[in-house]
């Protein structure tokens, strides 16, 4: 879910097309996919003409996939997966998505 302010603007639920085999791998798949999203809706939020300036906030519940988006290198368990999904790594380092904890 993608949230402006206090209102959700975007959101999706559906099943993965991957098949995990941890639950961080399955918490990193959907951070990529709302990454994705956030990512979108920062850069048309840019064109309406509002300060996008500053990363924007990622909500995820696992600390393991919060530590793979910040520093894959010593999760070695994440090595197989797909090239696409280490997207979130680059934008974190970027500075366009900043994960941050919510708790469950």
């Amino acid at each position: 879910m993608v949230k402006i302010g206090t209102g959700a603007v975007s959101w999706s639920s559906k099943l993965q097309s991957l098949v995990a085999l941890s639950t961080t791998e399955v918490e990193h798949i959907s951070a990529v996919e709302a990454g994705k999203e956030i990512l979108w809706m920062h850069q048309l939020m840019g064109e309406l003409g509002y300060d996008t300036s500053g990363p924007s906030l990622l909500r995820i519940d696992n600390q393991s996939a919060i530590a793979v988006s910040k520093n894959p290198e010593h999760h070695g368990k994440m090595k197989h997966l797909s090239l696409r999904l280490f997207w979130l790594i680059d934008a974190v380092q970027d500075g366009l998505i900043a994960p941050t904890f919510v708790s469950t």
